[in-house]
């Protein structure tokens, strides 16, 4: 006997048994009663059986082939029902659901939200997961596939197995603390020299830290790194020393930013950090896809001096 894959003729036949006519089958598939009559007539020749006593009366009587047949395709129907579910199950666990890792201080950055409401309006049977974390546990995670995507500050610590879409820049300002604004007053016009600020722990993004302090060389400007890795934590302290720290100006996000710092820029060369979407190389999953391409045709957004 031939192997049968046509689950639409078994289907159409299983109407006519439990409607108990060619032209209730019809109704119930939705089709012309003269395609019934075909495709029943391809099943049985498919199966080499005949499955209906042809008659004159309008209800079908079935043969004793197919008495035996019918529990048969009804299994049959169930256990196509059942694969169904389970590839789409499988489909969906390659493509519903996205795991975005994320640097806390994103969470200030107008166009991130925006990126993110989108995707969520756009695709709304994606499962969107945000893990919020610090710079090198994004890139940690990254590597060890706990994340689809990354969405942190350049550079990256591996070019190479690394792909950045750039999506926004920030310049760097200084920020400070307006009750020990006179002591910093060449400072609050531009001039770093011998000026002492506050930063984030190195490890917080060593490539980062290694980069401004790099740049800042020349200005021979004095560090101190806060005790604690957080954004947050680094205004906080900032404030509560009396130290200047250099940070994006997220006061429209921040009021205490807005409140408590005298923010300034940075004569010279501009300080921009640049945020964008990271992924490994070659890593292409559906869900994660779908979030860089929307992404990529954001065009990059600069926040100038």
């Amino acid at each position: 006997m031939p192997m049968f894959t046509d689950v639409k003729k078994i289907k159409t036949f299983v109407a006519i048994v439990e409607e108990g006519s060619f032209t209730g089958a019809a109704d119930r598939l939705n089709m012309a009663q003269p395609w019934v009559s075909v495709q029943l007539k391809q099943l049985e020749e498919m199966l080499d059986l005949t499955l209906v006593e042809r008659s004159k009366g309008k209800l079908v009587k079935l043969s004793p082939n197919g008495r035996e047949f019918f529990p048969i395709a009804k299994k049959l129907l169930a256990s196509c029902a059942e694969a169904t579910e389970e590839i789409r199950a499988l489909r969906n666990r390659d493509r519903g659901k996205l795991v975005l890792g994320v640097d806390p201080i994103t969470l200030y950055i107008p166009e991130r939200n925006e990126l993110i409401k989108r995707f969520m309006l756009q695709f709304q049977d994606t499962e969107l997961q945000l893990v919020s974390r610090t710079p090198t546990e994004l890139f940690d995670g990254l590597r060890n596939g706990e994340f689809d995507l990354i969405l942190t500050s350049s550079p990256s610590p591996d070019e190479e197995e690394i792909e950045v879409l750039p999506l926004y820049e920030y310049d760097l300002r200084l920020l400070v603390p307006k009750a020990n604004a006179a002591r910093y007053e060449s400072s609050i016009h531009g001039n770093l020299s011998d000026c002492q600020i506050l930063t984030l722990p190195d490890s917080y993004h060593p490539p980062m830290f290694s980069w401004l302090k790099t740049a800042l060389a020349p200005s021979n400007v004095r560090w101190m790194e806060c005790p604690e890795s957080s954004f947050q934590a680094l205004i906080r302290y900032s404030t509560m020393l009396g130290i200047a720290t250099l940070s994006p100006d997220l006061s429209e996000s921040i009021p205490e930013m807005r409140n408590e710092m005298e923010i300034c820029p940075v004569r010279g060369t501009p300080l921009k950090v640049r945020w964008g979407l990271m992924r490994r190389t070659g890593y292409r999953k559906k869900a994660p896809e779908s979030f860089w391409r929307m992404a990529a045709k954001t065009p990059l957004l600069q926040k100038a001096a």
